[in-house]
This record gives structure tokens, C-alpha cells and sequence, in this order.
């Protein structure tokens, strides 16, 4: 029975080999042999497991996620078992609607082996629905290592994408309050030079003011001048009894030169 069911399958896809070159002379003939040969080694193992991995990727399906998200998803499942991504898409285009790939699937395929089911064919080589034998196994049974999803990728990514503009931001605000503490300081210290300079001019303009001798003044110049000498003497706090200023009298003994 098992023998008419494999002869059946070959017989389907040689069919289907030879339908895709129909009018022309395929570049690599293959005959009945050499399909039993590539479908039982390569195609029907990476079929498969195909199939399942679009099944555990449908399964984690994640709020937000389409068609093309599950695709994904599932051929990062089916890398992590294979070397290689999966290649025969078109293959899986044909075969995707056979009984062999219904849901759930026959077996957990093994990413170092993979089993073939027995199945019981139509003559014209299609899988016979009461015919098929398929294996309900529990969930932990058929799953496959749990891969992050493109969504929770997308998201970590904007978390430290986000972590990293927060501490980016914090460094640019210190970078300013350095710079703020900085200017700041230079301010301080130009205001305290400034200061410096203006008591240091006057100082000396009061010196030269107490060197001054008035004795040659005009009365109204030396009652001026005296009576700066007695200001800067009472800044200073150096005013003593002991200092007599030379003013007039009365005030209209003052020559105003007029």
C-alpha cells in the first residue's frame, strides 16, 4: 500500500516537472527516478518543515502583525535548524494545498532528520483525504524553538534607540550647565578684575589729590581741593583732628576769578 502511495506522488510530480517545460526540452531531464529521488531527499523534508514553521510563526502572531510579518517570522524559524533559507517557494505553491501539508501537521520535523508519512494516493496521484494517516501531536510536541518576534525586535530597538537619545540629552544638558557654571565664573572674575581696576584708578587719583599742594591755588581751588583731601581722608578713615584744610573765611572772600 505504502509502495502505490510513493508511486503515486512521484507520479504527481513528474507531472508537474514535466507541465513546467511543456513545449520545450527541460535543461536537466529528470525521469520517474531521479522526481521519487529529489522529492524523498530535498523537497518533501524542506516542504515540511516549511509548513511548520509557518504554522509556529502563525501561532506566535503578535497584535499588529500581517501576512508578511509570519513570513518573516517563519523563515527565521526555518534557519535556525538549516544552513540555508528556505528555496522552493515555488514548489511550496504547488504543493501547499495537498493533504500532506493540512493543518496540524503530520510530525514535528527534526532539523537533522526528517520522516516521510504514508500515504494512500488517487490514481491520478493525489493525496487521498480518509486515506491519510495524520499524527495529532500536542503542542510541545510539534513546536520549534521560540524566535523573537519583528514586532518585539522593532521595539527593543526603539527602547534603546530611546535610551539613547535620553542619554544623549542628559549629556548635552550637562555639557550646558558646564558650559552656564563656566561663563558664569569668567563673568565673576571680568566683574572682579573690573572692580579692581576702577579702586585701583581712584586710589590713585586720590593719591595724587593728597600729594597736591594748594598753596598756590586760587580760593576757590584750594577750598576744593581740600575739601577732597578731607573725603578721601574719611574713605580712607585716616581723618585726624591733627589735619586743619587751609578754607577761607567767608565765603565771599572766595575768587571766583570772575
Amino acid at each position: 500500500m505504502a509502495s502505490s502511495a510513493m508511486k503515486g506522488v512521484w507520479t504527481r510530480v513528474s507531472k508537474k516537472y514535466l507541465e513546467f517545460y511543456e513545449g520545450t526540452i527541460p535543461p536537466n531531464t529528470r525521469n520517474h527516478e531521479s522526481c521519487s529521488s529529489r522529492w524523498k531527499k530535498h523537497l518533501h523534508p524542506s516542504l515540511n518543515k516549511w509548513h511548520q514553521a509557518l504554522l509556529a510563526a502563525a501561532r506566535r502572531h503578535e497584535s499588529g502583525a500581517n501576512y508578511y510579518d509570519e513570513v518573516r517570522q517563519a523563515e527565521e524559524l526555518y534557519m535556525e535548524g538549516s544552513s540555508k533559507p528556505f528555496q522552493f517557494h515555488g514548489c511550496w505553491e504547488i504543493c501547499k494545498g495537498w493533504v500532506l501539508f493540512e493543518d496540524p501537521p503530520q510530525h514535528r520535523v527534526d532539523p537533522l532528520e526528517a520522516a516521510s508519512p504514508s500515504v494512500d494516493m488517487n490514481e491520478d496521484g493525489s493525496p487521498t483525504i480518509q486515506q491519510t494517516r495524520v499524527e495529532n501531536l500536542t503542542p510541545s510536541e510539534i513546536s520549534l524553538p521560540r524566535a523573537m518576534g519583528r514586532n518585539k525586535a522593532r521595539r527593543l530597538r526603539e527602547k534603546g534607540k530611546a535610551n539613547a537619545d535620553y542619554a544623549t540629552q542628559h549629556e548635552v544638558a550637562a555639557s550646558f550647565r558646564l558650559l552656564a557654571e563656566q561663563n558664569a565664573r569668567e563673568a565673576e572674575e571680568r566683574k572682579c578684575r573690573h572692580e579692581e581696576r576702577v579702586k585701583q584708578i581712584q586710589e590713585e587719583m586720590d593719591d595724587k589729590n593728597m600729594e597736591r599742594n594748594t598753596s598756590n591755588y586760587t580760593r576757590m581751588s584750594k577750598a576744593y581741593f581740600d575739601r577732597k583731601k578731607k573725603e578721601i581722608m574719611a574713605r580712607r578713615q585716616l581723618f585726624t583732628s591733627d589735619y586743619t584744610p587751609t578754607m577761607a573765611d567767608n565765603e565771599d572772600d572766595i575768587d571766583y576769578g570772575y
